[in-house]
């Protein structure tokens, strides 16, 4: 029986990439990035992908171990596809 491999991916943290790059490459799953550049409005701009998955809860062991090694850095979590299925409308 071969050992079943974690669903989430982790990557090598010295290449900086843009939000729309990872949107791009990255279509619907959760990532967890190190942040590298802000914009004025502290929006994400750009970072180093830590960790990416379809599913969310599979982040938390990449994120607790970045955390343990680089306490100070900021780090940013998100989806890259839609939320909300398609033909529900969200009122606030």
């Amino acid at each position: 029986m071969t050992e079943q491999q974690p669903s989430h991916r982790e990557h090598d943290r010295s290449k900086s990439v843009t939000i729309a790059e990872i949107e791009r490459d990255y279509p619907n799953e959760w990532i967890l990035l190190d942040i590298t550049r802000d914009n004025r409005d502290y929006r994400r701009v750009a970072g180093r992908l830590i960790a990416h998955s379809p599913e969310r809860s599979t982040l938390d062991e990449p994120y607790a171990r970045f955390r343990a090694d680089h306490p100070r850095t900021q780090t940013f979590q998100f989806f890259t596809g839609d939320i909300v299925p398609e033909g529900v409308v969200v009122i606030l």
